[in-house]
C-alpha cells in the first residue's frame, strides 16, 4: 500500500529538499562572489600578500608581481564561477525532477534533445548572467574595472565545469547500463 502511494505521488520530497539545499548554496555562493568583488583591489592584494607571507618560512615580506597576480586572478575567477556552475546545475537539475508532471520531459514542445541538455543550457545562461552582473558591479568598486577579459575568465570556468558535468553524466549512464533519454 505505501509503495503504491509512493509511485502515485506527484511531487518527490527528496527532490524538493535537494532543490532547496542547492538553491540555498547557489544563492550563498552568488552572495560570496558579490562580497569578494566588493573588496577594493588594493585591500584584496594586501590580504593575499599577508596569506602568502604566513605560509612562507622566511620573515621577509613577499609582494605579488604582475605576472603572479594575473595568474592568481585567472585561477580565482575560473574556480569561483566553476563552483557556481556546479551548484547551479544541481539546483536546476533537482528543480526539474521535483515532479514528473512538470518536468521538461512532459513539455509539449522540446527544443533540446534531453533533460540533461536542458539543465546544461539553463545553467550556462544562469551562470553567464551572474558573471556579467559581477563584472558590471565591479565597475563601481574602487580599484576594480569590470572587463571583458575577466568575463572571459569566468566563462572559461563555467564551460570547463559544464563539459566535466556532461562527461561524468555520460560515464554514469554507461556504468549503470542505461542510455540517455532522447526526445524526437
Amino acid at each position: 500500500m505505501s509503495e503504491l502511494r509512493r509511485e502515485n505521488r506527484e511531487i518527490s520530497r527528496k527532490n524538493v529538499v535537494l532543490t532547496i539545499v542547492f538553491w540555498a548554496l547557489t544563492l550563498a555562493w552568488i552572495l560570496l562572489i558579490f562580497m569578494l568583488s566588493n573588496i577594493p583591489l588594493n585591500e584584496a592584494n594586501e590580504n593575499l600578500n599577508a596569506i602568502i607571507t604566513s605560509f612562507r618560512r622566511e620573515t621577509t615580506a613577499y609582494t605579488l608581481d604582475i605576472a603572479t597576480n594575473s595568474v592568481l586572478n585567472t585561477i580565482v575567477h575560473t574556480i569561483e564561477f566553476g563552483i557556481l556552475t556546479v551548484f547551479s546545475y544541481m539546483a536546476i537539475s533537482s528543480t526539474n525532477n521535483i515532479s514528473v508532471k512538470t518536468s521538461y520531459a512532459e513539455s509539449p514542445m522540446k527544443i533540446l534533445k534531453s533533460d540533461n541538455e536542458m539543465n546544461i543550457i539553463f545553467t550556462l545562461w544562469f551562470t553567464i548572467l551572474n558573471a556579467i552582473f559581477d563584472e558590471y558591479h565591479q565597475l563601481f568598486v574602487s580599484g576594480h574595472d569590470g572587463g571583458v577579459i575577466d568575463l572571459c575568465k569566468d566563462i572559461v570556468g563555467i564551460i570547463i565545469v559544464l563539459l566535466w558535468i556532461r562527461v561524468i553524466f555520460s560515464i554514469s549512464l554507461k556504468v549503470r547500463g542505461k542510455k540517455e533519454i532522447r526526445y524526437t
